[in-house]
């Protein structure tokens, strides 16, 4: 099996899963943001860089906010989708630099 093909398709799956959670975070808040925006008696200085926490959590008000979605039937961000395409880039990475050159 050629390692180097591997860790290159790992890293290559990671980072694409990365920036797919990265895209799907900033869509789900940026919608958030912009109905918060919305409640009457709320000061409009929310902004999406107020919810970067959750592009890699789920506690505290990134739960409440799932939480909520959840119940009015949106499907919320998930954090694990981060974690997953985080690991597979670092697996991937670790894997191509760690294949010895195959004999030719």
């Amino acid at each position: 099996m050629d390692f180097k093909k591997l860790g290159n398709i790992l890293a290559i799956i990671g980072a694409s899963v990365l920036v797919a959670a990265v895209a799907w975070w900033f869509t789900f808040y940026s919608n958030v943001v912009g109905e918060l925006r919305n409640v009457p008696g709320v000061e409009p200085t929310a902004s999406v860089r107020d919810m970067w926490r959750c592009l890699y959590s789920s506690d505290g008000l990134c739960a409440l906010i799932s939480g909520a979605a959840n119940l009015i039937g949106k499907t919320p961000y998930e954090p694990m989708t981060f974690w997953a395409g985080l690991v597979g880039l670092i697996v991937g990475v670790v894997v191509r630099l760690a294949a010895k050159p195959q004999p030719a």
